[in-house]
C-alpha cells in the first residue's frame, strides 16, 4: 500500500511484516487525515519513500515501481489487507525501493482514515517504526555512508546503536571464517577495551547462538540464561543485565554479530528494539560489506602495482628498490613542501588522495622499461661482453700473427749463409717481437679501460681510432683493428650507452604511459600517467621525451625529477657506476637547479628538510666513492 497527501507535507512511517519464510517487506505510509489510494497516470507532484530491505537475502534492491503494483480498484479496508499480503507473499521477486517515484492523486477515489489502516495493519502482524526512530536510522545511514574507511564505518555503526537502543554497551562481533568463531572487532562504552580481548567460539554464548541460527534473539535476563559467556563480564567488571543481538549479514553471507546490553532505564527490551536493531543490523551489514570491499578493491591494486614493480626489478635486477625508494622521497618531500609555510609553494597542501596519486605514479615511473630491450636494459659496459671478447680473440689473433711471421724470419735467417751476423739479426728478430706484442697487449689494456663507463676524454677517442685505423692480416685481406661500431661504442663520452641505445632507453617514459593510460583510473588518480610521463623533462627543456617547458612540468613531475636523481646518483647498486656520497649529490641537485634545469625551490626544500634522509638507512653498509 502506498500513499501520499495531495497538499501538505506529510511524516512518513515505515510498516514492516514478517513471513515465515523470513521475509520482510516495508511499506511507507503517510501521516495525515486520510488515505488516498494512487495510480501510476502522468505525474504531478514528487513523493519520496524509504526503500525497504529483505532479511532474507540481506539486500537492498532499487528499481523504478511498475504499473501493476498501484491498484485502484481497493475500495474497503479488507481489500487492502488482501493485497498487502498478497504482496507480501511474492517478495522473493518483487524488491522494490520507491525513491524519487512521482504519482498523481486521483481525488474522486475513496479514502481510508489514517487510523483504520494503521490499526487493522498493527492488527495483522505489521511492525511499525515512528518517527524518532525512523530519523535517527536516517541519521544512521547517513552516518555509516559518510565515508568508506573500514574500522571508522564500524566504529560510527556501533556508537550510532548504542544511541538508537538506549544501552549502556553496544559491540561488534566478526565472523572469524578460519574457525567459525566470533571476535570482538569494536565495543562501546566505558568497559569496551577490555571486551575486545575476548573470542568465542563457533556456537558459544548468545552471540554465538544467533550467529549459528541467524535468528535475532532479546534475553532480558542473561545472567539466568544458560548459553551466555561470562567470561566477557569477567574479564572487563561489566554486569550485563539484558540485551539484544542480531545477525549481521550481506548477500545472504553471515558478518557477524550486534549486540546491545543493558537498557540504560533499566528496562528491558522489547519486540520493538528488536525490530529496530533488526533494521539497523541490515544497514551495519551493507556498511561493512561496502568497507570490506572497498578495501578488498584497494588491496587487489595495491598488489597490482607491487606486482607491477617486481616485474620491473626482475628485468633489471641491478636496480632492485630503486622505484619505492624514489616513491619513499618523493612522498617525503610533498610532505615538506605542505609543510612550507614561504616561498613558491607556500600556499601547496598535499591530501591523502593526492600523495596516494603522487605514490602511485613514482612506484610506476619505469614501468616502460618492461618495453625495453634486455641486453641494452643490462648493459654496464660501454661495449656488450660478446664485443669485449670478439675483440679480445682478435687480438690475440693478431699476437699469434706477429709470432708467425716473426718465426718465419728467423726460418730465413738460419737458411741464409750470414755467418756472424745471423746470431744478432735473431738477437734482433726476438727484440722486435717483444716491442710489438706490448704494443698490441697495450692497445688492448687502453680498450679495456675505454670500455669502462668512465667519462672519456677527446684524446682518448682520437687515440681510439688511431687503432682503429691498423690493419693485421686475415686469411680473408686486411682488417681493421677495430671495427667502426666498435668505435662508436667505445667513444661514448659518458655512461655506456650509444646514441642508438640510449633514445631506446629513453623511450621507457613514452612505454610507461602508454601503458598506464590504458588503466581505468579513478578521478582520484587520473593524473598517474602524465606525473610518470614527466618525470625525465627539465625545466629548461632540455628533458626527455617531449623537452616540456617549465610550466607545463606538473610540480608532483618536478618533486619526482630531484628523487629520482638523487637516488640513481647514491644507489651503490649500478654495476655502470660507482655510489657518491650525499653531500656530493646535493651538490649536484644544486648545480643543477643553478643551470635551470631542477626546481630550486624544490631542491632547497629537499635539503633543507633532509629528505634524503628518509632512504639513508639502506645504506649504511655502502661503499662511497
Amino acid at each position: 500500500m502506498i500513499t501520499r497527501t495531495c497538499r501538505n507535507s506529510t511524516t512518513v512511517m515505515i510498516i514492516r511484516s514478517r513471513e515465515e519464510q523470513g521475509v520482510e517487506l516495508s511499506f511507507c505510509i503517510a501521516r495525515r487525515r486520510s488515505l488516498r489510494k494512487l495510480t501510476p497516470s502522468s505525474p504531478k507532484r514528487s513523493l519520496s519513500l524509504v526503500p525497504f530491505h529483505a532479511s532474507q537475502t540481506g539486500r537492498q534492491h532499487e528499481a523504478q515501481i511498475e504499473g501493476q503494483v498501484l491498484q485502484s480498484n481497493i475500495t474497503r479496508r479488507r481489500n487492502v489487507l488482501a493485497y498487502v499480503s498478497a504482496r507480501a507473499a511474492e517478495m522473493p521477486r518483487l524488491f522494490w525501493s520507491f525513491l524519487n517515484s512521482t504519482f498523481p492523486c486521483k481525488t474522486n477515489l475513496p479514502c481510508y482514515s489514517f487510523t483504520e489502516a494503521l490499526c487493522a495493519l498493527t492488527h495483522a502482524g505489521f511492525h511499525v517504526m515512528k518517527d524518532p526512530t525512523l530519523r535517527q536510522l536516517q541519521e544512521i545511514s547517513a552516518l555509516l555512508n559518510s565515508s568508506l574507511d573500514h574500522s571508522t564505518i564500524r566504529k560510527r555503526a556501533i556508537e550510532a546503536a548504542t544511541l538508537l537502543m538506549n544501552a549502556e554497551a553496544g559491540s561488534l562481533l566478526l565472523l572469524d571464517e578460519a574457525t567459525g568463531g566470533l571476535y570482538f572487532d569494536v565495543a562501546h562504552g566505558e568497559k569496551g577495551e577490555a571486551v575486545r580481548q575476548a573470542r568465542l567460539r563457533h556456537g558459544q554464548g548468545i552471540a554465538g547462538h544467533v550467529a549459528r541460527t541467524g535468528e535475532p534473539s532479546i534475553v532480558n535476563d542473561v545472567q539466568h540464561d544458560a548459553r551466555f559467556f561470562r567470561h566477557v563480564d569477567q574479564a572487563s567488571g561489566f554486569v550485563t543485565r539484558n540485551m539484544v543481538c542480531v545477525p549481521v549479514t550481506a548477500h545472504g553471507r553471515l558478518l557477524g554479530v550486534l549486540q546491545a546490553i543493558n537498557h540504560k532505564n533499566g528496562d528491558p527490551f522489547g519486540e520493538d528494539d528488536l525490530q529496530n536493531f533488526v533494521a539497523l543490523g541490515h544497514q551495519v551489514g551493507i556498511a561493512i560489506e561496502n568497507a570490506n570491499l572497498y578495501e578488498e578493491i584497494h588491496l587487489l591494486f595495491e598488489g597490482f602495482i607491487s606486482a607491477s614493480v617486481q616485474a620491473i626489478e626482475s628485468r633489471d635486477p641491478t636496480t632492485s628498490g630503486h622505484s619505492q625508494r624514489v616513491a619513499t622521497l618523493t612522498c617525503r618531500l610533498a610532505d615538506a613542501v605542505s609543510q612550507t609555510d614561504s616561498g613558491l609553494y607556500a600556499g601547496v597542501r598535499f591530501n591523502a588522495e593526492q600523495l596516494k596519486e603522487l605514490r602511485y605514479a613514482a612506484v610506476l615511473h619505469d614501468f616502460g622499461k618492461v618495453g625495453v630491450r634486455e641486453h641494452i636494459l643490462l648493459k654496464a659496459r660501454k661495449l656488450y661482453q660478446l664485443q669485449q671478447e670478439l675483440i679480445k680473440s682478435r687480438f690475440d689473433f693478431i699476437k699469434r700473427t706477429l709470432e708467425v711471421d716473426a718465426l718465419r724470419r728467423k726460418l730465413e735467417v738460419h737458411e741464409a749463409k750470414m755467418g756472424g751476423k745471423k746470431q744478432m739479426l735473431l738477437a734482433q728478430l726476438d727484440r722486435q717481437l717483444a716491442q710489438r706484442m706490448k704494443e698490441v697487449d697495450e692497445m688492448f689494456s687502453f680498450i679495456l679501460k675505454c670500455n669502462q663507463p668512465n667519462s672519456q676524454s677527446p684524446a682518448q677517442v682520437v687515440k681510439l681510432k688511431e687503432i682503429a685505423h691498423l690493419e693485421y692480416r686475415s686469411y680473408d685481406g686486411p682488417r681493421p683493428f677495430l671495427t667502426e661500431e666498435e668505435v662508436g661504442a667505445l667513444s661514448v663520452l659518458q655512461g655506456t650507452l650509444t646514441p642508438s641505445e640510449r633514445k631506446e632507453i629513453e623511450g621507457h617514459v613514452t612505454h610507461t604511459f602508454e601503458f598506464l593510460s590504458k588503466i581505468p583510473w579513478s578521478r582520484s588518480l587520473k593524473n598517474v600517467p602524465s606525473i610518470a610521463w614527466s618525470h625525465h623533462e627539465k625545466l629548461d627543456g632540455s628533458g626527455y621525451p617531449r623537452g616540456l617547458p617549465h610550466n607545463q612540468i606538473p610540480l608532483q613531475a618536478r618533486m619526482m625529477t630531484i628523487c629520482d636523481i638523487y637516488d640513481a646518483l647514491t644507489a651503490s647498486d649500478r654495476p655502470y657506476k660507482a655510489a657518491i656520497s650525499s653531500d656530493t649529490a646535493l651538490s649536484y641537485l644544486e648545480s643543477q637547479s643553478k643551470e635551470g634545469k631542477l626546481d630550486s625551490e624544490l631542491v632547497d626544500v629537499f635539503k633543507e628538510g633532509k629528505v634524503y634522509q628518509v632512504t639513508q638507512p639502506r645504506s649504511a653498509d655502502r661503499k662511497i666513492a
